[in-house]
This record gives structure tokens, sequence and C-alpha cells, in this order.
């Protein structure tokens, strides 16, 4: 008999998230288990799991995870929103789980601990595994996600070993998060009518930024190194794929507004793959420790990156081999590389080839889904 998984997915839009969970979905053993995803919210990543092979399920109410990691940082308004969002969401995870009667319950977020709390509280043999995959905060709302996490959940899968700390003491491993490699390959033709389209020149270095506009993820660099450049007259163009006005502060929105015309702004896409094939290198300038899941994308599809060296996404790349780290804040030292690549072809072809050799090395969708297809089989023997 099939055994019957549970995910929990905490939110509706498209992001690194969505998309690692996708990737272990796709790569699912159908013969030993049946999956059902539950999502928080409605959005377009209900497509990403939609494939055919899963059921999906939307709450009918939306609902907000707990937030206590540095994706979101910590505001008066997400303060209120823990509190309301308790009750039901520990109603709705009573329902779901009543419902589908899954054997293991996957947590896609350390802020969905309620979940896990209602599968031990109120149901039996339930294996709860808890997916690491933002450092939390050094505060009382990440303490929240470290204690009960660590009370209620059988396992955990950091994806670094920064990640991992507040979890050493429990069961884990570390498991990088993973990429369809085929999907995020080099092609020439894709890259040529991508840059067309945008008006590139075949002499414009052009840098790419691919996750959301704030100021955890660097923004203030990003308009720094882009005013230098500028300054330099450099043939060097910057595309952003992250930026959504309607979504954001004003302060943010005015940020934006300072770009000089070296920049072209763009809102967040669906096809990564593709919009990353025009670029030259890729730009993850994070001011906070999180995951950046383009640097994994652009170094499979042949891409050096340029990347802050905060914990947890300085641990993406080689090091003066697939690309450079660059403390944040030390502009000249990142307008140095960017103008020392975009004069080096020798070495900008070398870091390509580099990049790609460790994608395949470490980013993996097969390798990394036997990992966690091996510990849901652990938890299950530990069942029997």
């Amino acid at each position: 008999m099939k055994k019957e998984i549970l995910y929990i997915h905490h939110a509706g839009e498209l992001g690194g998230a969505p998309k690692s969970l996708s990737i272990l979905l796709n790569g699912l053993d159908r013969k030993t288990y049946n999956a059902t995803v539950f999502m928080l919210i409605d959005g377009p990543a209900k497509r990403l799991f939609d494939n055919g092979y899963n059921d999906v399920i939307v709450s009918e109410k939306r609902l907000f995870a707990f937030h206590g990691t540095t994706v979101s940082s910590m505001s008066f308004r997400l303060f209120v929103k823990n509190i309301l969002y308790v009750i039901p969401n520990a109603i709705a995870a009573y329902k779901i789980i009543s419902k589908t009667k899954p054997d293991i319950v996957h947590l896609n977020t350390t802020c969905l601990f309620i979940y896990a709390f209602i599968s031990k509280v109120f149901f039996k043999d339930i294996k709860v595994v808890s997916h690491v995959r933002e450092p939390l905060l050094n505060n009382f709302f990440g303490n929240i996600l470290k204690r009960f996490n660590n009370k209620y959940c059988d396992f955990f899968i950091p994806i670094n070993d920064f990640e991992s700390l507040p979890f050493k003491n429990s069961k884990h491993q570390v498991v990088k998060n993973s990429i369809d490699t085929n999907l995020y390959s080099y092609n020439e033709q894709i890259r040529n009518i991508e840059r067309k389209e945008l008006g590139f020149n075949d002499e414009d270095f052009v840098i790419g930024y691919f996750a959301r506009f704030n100021i955890e993820n660097g923004i203030e660099d990003i308009l720094k190194i882009a005013q230098a450049l500028y300054g330099l007259k450099a043939s060097v163009k910057i595309i952003i794929y992250g930026f959504e006005p309607e979504l954001l502060p004003k302060e943010i929105v005015g940020i934006a507004n300072k770009m000089p015309e070296n920049v072209i702004l763009k809102g967040m896409v669906s096809n990564v793959n593709d919009k990353m094939q025009m670029i030259d290198l890729l730009l993850s300038p994070f001011k906070e420790p999180h995951f950046s899941r383009s640097i994994i994308e652009a170094q499979s599809l042949s891409i050096p990156v340029l990347v802050s060296n905060v914990e947890s996404q300085n641990t993406l790349l080689l090091n003066n081999k697939t690309g450079y780290l660059y403390d944040f804040g030390n502009v000249e030292y990142a307008v140095d590389k960017i103008l020392y690549l975009k004069s080096n072809q020798d070495v900008l072809n070398q870091m390509k080839k580099d990049a790609r050799t460790y994608a395949l090395d470490m980013f993996c969708e097969n390798n990394n889904n036997k990992k966690i297809h091996e510990i849901y089989d652990g938890l299950l023997a530990l069942s029997k």
C-alpha cells in the first residue's frame, strides 16, 4: 500500500521555496508515495505543484504562516498576523490532516510549526519533517520557531550547515536545494532571442538580479554599483527581475526611482531559465543571511556569480572559481570584479565551465531527491 505524504506550503507567489518543492514532487517515487499539497494561500505557485500526480488543496480562507525567519524580518504588521493566524492555522491543520490521513507531514518551512503541533497532539503515528530553508531571526519569534519545531518535528532537512544550527541537537541531514539541471542549461539561441528583445548589443555586459526587491536582499548595493558603473560609462547593463511596485512601500519604490539609465526594472517571472540566459554575471548582494536560488540557477546555466559574503548564500559557490564573494557595502571591489570579467573573456569563459560543473556536482535534483526519499523511508521504518 502506498504511503501518504502531506506537504504544507506557506505562500502563493513564485519563489525559491515553491520551486524547490516542485522539484521534489516531480521526482517523487510514485510507486511508493501519494502526495497532497496544502497551500495556505492561492497563487501562481499552484501551477508548479499541479502536475497531474499531486492533489493540490488551497485553504478556503487565506492563511498566513508564523513569520520568524530572516526572509521577512519582523514588523508590527507581521507581529499582528502571527498572533491572529495561530488559531485559524490550527483549525485548518486539523481539518486537512483528518481529510488526507498522511503517514508523513512535510513542512516546506519552519514557519509552519503549528501543523507539526496538531499532527503530534491530535493524531497518532504521523512523522513530521521540517524543511529548514531560511535562518531563524535572533529574537523572540525566531526562538518560538526553534522551540516548537524542535519539540514537534521528527526530522529536519536544512539546506545548509548554517540553517541547521538551531536544530543541531535534533535528527537532521543537510540536503542542498535542488535544481533541474536539464532545464537550466545554456542555450545560445534563447540567449540571443532574450538579448535582442531587450535591445542589448553584443558588446553589452549584462548583470542580472533575480530576487525580491527589498532592503534585506541588498538593493542599496545594487543602486551604488549601478551608479558607479554608469559614472564610468562602462558598457554594462543591470536587469532586475523582482520589482513589483504595487506591493512595495514608498521608500523601496524610491530606491528604484534613483536607479540610473543602465538599469532595467522588471517584475517576477516564471520562466527564469529563459530570462537568465541573457546575462553574463549574476548579482546576489543580500544584506541578511538567506538562501539565494538564483545563485544555483545561474551556475547551472554556466553563468558566474558575484555574491555578498553573508551566511547561507556564501556556501553556494566556489570563490574565485565559479564567481566572487564580496563584503556587502564594498562597492569598489564589486565594480572591480565586474569590469575584470568584462575585459577578460578567457577568465569569464573558464568560470562559465567551472560553474556548470559545480552545479552538476552539488545541486543535481536526482541526487538530492534520493537523499530525501531515504529520509522518508527511515522515518516510516521507525513506525513499524
